[in-house]
């Protein structure tokens, strides 16, 4: 059985890192799409600062992202309750929001939501 809970918490794992990745990436991005913003402003053109503001509205979706992948990543871990109903609830839930919100690359989140499912059986 402990190898099974094993595997159930290593789906979980490797979902909120693929989520957290997504997350680092998406920020990369936005990011790059900044600096252009800058650059546009640089040479006088004036919608540069659409350009950055955008890209600090956006980068708000990774940021929530991140935080909630690793709350997963935290209830997944080391810090085991006993309650393992509680955990794949509190999982499946922040994985449907991470799925809805477009983050994960889609893999992540469902793999969260699968570990989630088999911790409650």
């Amino acid at each position: 059985m402990a190898s099974n809970a094993r595997i159930r918490y290593l789906i979980t794992t490797l979902g909120s890192i693929i989520i957290m990745l997504s997350g680092i990436i998406g920020l990369l991005v936005l990011f790059i799409s900044g600096l252009a913003g800058a650059a546009q402003l640089m040479f006088f053109n004036p919608a540069g600062f659409s350009v950055i503001g955008s890209s600090v509205l956006m980068a708000i979706f990774p940021v929530i992202w991140i935080i909630l992948a690793y709350i997963i990543y935290s209830m997944a871990r080391g810090t085991r309750r006993k309650d393992k109903l509680v955990n794949g609830v509190i999982i499946i839930i922040l994985g449907f929001i991470i799925l809805f919100m477009g983050g994960g690359f889609v893999i992540g989140p469902v793999l969260d939501i699968i570990g989630g499912f088999l911790l409650i059986l």
